[in-house]
């Protein structure tokens, strides 16, 4: 057994192998962020009815403590430019990574004494903590880019690293939603008081979020080489022609539109979660946290087999015909969210669609990667990782503001529901008042991408035409 781990560590016949199970790994990992992962349901209920903070409070919050990853360009351009004793990406690992322990520690010592009696603390370190993730993921991506493109297995590595993702949500989700039910039992009630015992079983779940980080660098040192490079004036200016030449290049720019639209749905994210948790449960009721850890780990299952299907048949497929196919039906999806009313529904459309939006992902995230230009990898594939995050965290500022609008009556009100009342002809639930405009939204900005398609001139294998011209 020794000899074979050995072999495996260390073989240089086995590097390729390493490095999948090092996109395993990290991806994995990337799950115990402060917004999901092992804390990330202790933390949201706590903010929810401990603080009693309201969905669209928390929708802005999480869109500014997300604003590292929109900045994942400037990171791309640091690991690009400047190596940390001649290594591009595998120092900044082992940087970030340390950074991300010390912070779970911070935030278990701060809810040990108490002293998060506000948002603003976990907000802090959230925030911090949330640069130390991005970076972490624009050098992984980058990676990812360099060991990938000249094999052609970059859609198989993104397979690997999304299918990581989703394991790691369903492993923990419900684990998290244990943990939440252990530090702030079911009431029934929106709000609950805080006292000794909860910040303690709180301070508990930080500490045990503090360990991923540590995987996170054991993984680096066993699984990954790197070719150490010198800093030279010469690389330098080979490094700012080659984003010279993406920033002219057109394609790229509409590549960058069509990835913003697709995750442009405000329709998701909070304002679907507190529509769930208030109104999905037995009798239109409140849903149980231990039954929403189990749909949501129902999603990922779906998910993954769509991760599953793109690694195995993305290599055979006309990649535009096949984002043609895929976002009409990502469109209708979106559509069908508007008959969820409860748990039975729920599970129907997750895994009817489940799969469905996992391979649209990746398709387009495989074309950013085969398109990426040597020397600026990191950069550029990080450029598009923030366009998506801005799309989504948009999606979430506009949906909170809009779904409190929404619901609260006045002009808003009567707008979407003179806009949207006609679908409780047809079974929509009625206490989907303020997210019926919100899941449109989304089905339109989803169908706009398609028209953007031909403009990026594609081949059958998604290599935009004249990128390396």
């Amino acid at each position: 057994m020794i000899n074979t781990v050995k072999s495996f560590l260390y073989d240089e016949n086995r590097k390729l192998a390493r490095f999948y199970v090092f996109c395993f790994i990290v991806y994995f990992i990337e799950g115990s962020a402060p917004t999901s992962g092992i804390a990330g349901s202790s933390i949201f209920y706590f903010m929810k009815e401990g603080l009693g903070l309201s969905a669209s409070f928390l929708a802005y919050i999480g869109s500014i403590a997300s604003m590292a990853w929109f900045i994942k360009p400037g990171f791309g351009l640091l690991s690009d430019f400047v190596p940390i004793n001649g290594y591009r990406r595998i120092s900044y690992l082992y940087i970030c990574s340390s950074i991300s322990i010390l912070l779970w520690l911070l935030l278990a010592g701060m809810a040990y004494f108490e002293m998060i009696t506000a948002y603003l603390p976990i907000f802090i370190v959230s925030f911090i903590m949330a640069f130390c993730f991005a970076f972490i993921d624009v050098c992984a991506d980058g990676l990812m880019v360099e060991v990938g493109k000249p094999t052609g297995i970059t859609g198989k590595l993104q397979s690997v690293q999304w299918s990581s993702i989703r394991i790691a949500v369903m492993s923990t989700t419900i684990i998290s939603g244990i943990l939440a039910l252990w530090v702030m039992p079911d009431t029934g009630k929106s709000t609950i008081n805080l006292n000794s015992t909860i910040y303690h079983r709180l301070a508990v779940v930080f500490l045990i979020a503090s360990f991923f980080p540590l995987i996170n660098i054991l993984a680096t040192y066993f699984l990954v080489s790197e070719e150490k490079i010198e800093k030279t004036k010469e690389r330098i200016i080979e490094v700012k022609n080659g984003i010279k030449k993406v920033l002219s290049m057109k394609s790229i720019w509409i590549l960058a539109l069509c990835i913003f639209g697709l995750n442009f749905s405000p329709g998701w994210g909070i304002p679907f979660f507190y529509y769930m948790r208030d109104h999905c449960g037995s009798n239109h009721g409140q849903m149980g946290k231990i039954i929403f850890s189990y749909l949501s780990t129902l999603e990922s299952g779906m998910g993954i087999l769509g991760c599953i299907a793109y690694y195995k048949y993305s290599s055979r497929i006309d990649m535009k015909r096949l984002l043609y196919a895929s976002i009409l039906l990502a469109a209708l999806a979106n559509v069908c969210y508007l008959w969820v009313q409860g748990i039975k529904s729920l599970i129907v459309v997750d895994v009817l669609f489940g799969p469905l939006f996992a391979f649209v992902n990746l398709a387009f995230l495989d074309i950013v990667a085969k398109n990426c230009p040597d020397l600026v990898e990191g950069f550029v594939f990080a450029a598009m990782m923030s366009v998506m995050n801005i799309a989504s965290s948009a999606s979430m500022a506009v949906g909170g503001w809009m779904y409190k609008m929404l619901e609260v009556g006045g002009d808003w009100y009567d707008w979407g529901w003179s806009f949207t009342g006609w679908l409780s002809n047809y079974g929509v639930s009625q206490y989907m008042v303020g997210l019926r405009p919100l899941i449109l939204i989304s089905a339109v900005f989803t169908l706009i991408t398609m028209l953007l398609i031909p403009l990026m001139k594609l081949d059958r294998k998604g290599i935009m035409q004249y990128v390396y011209s």
